[in-house]
């Protein structure tokens, strides 16, 4: 499930490259729609990676085992 996400999201990010070169921006508006990009992308990564952090850690205390010392 992972994977289509991230798949799902390179292939958003072309589609929008091949968009931008289309329209016809120039240079700047080019590099602050791709900064926008990376920053929406960092922000659903943190989401997700986040989201599978509590899952982890919710089922975790059932199974784990105290270290001995």
């Amino acid at each position: 499930m992972q994977n289509k996400r991230i798949f799902a999201i390179a292939a958003m990010i072309l589609l929008a490259v091949l968009l931008m070169l289309g329209a016809g921006l120039d240079a700047a508006q080019f590099g602050a729609v791709m900064l926008v990009a990376a920053l929406i992308v960092a922000v659903l990564m943190y989401i997700i990676t986040r989201r599978r952090k509590r899952r982890s850690t919710r089922m975790d205390p059932e199974d784990r085992k105290p270290p001995k010392l």
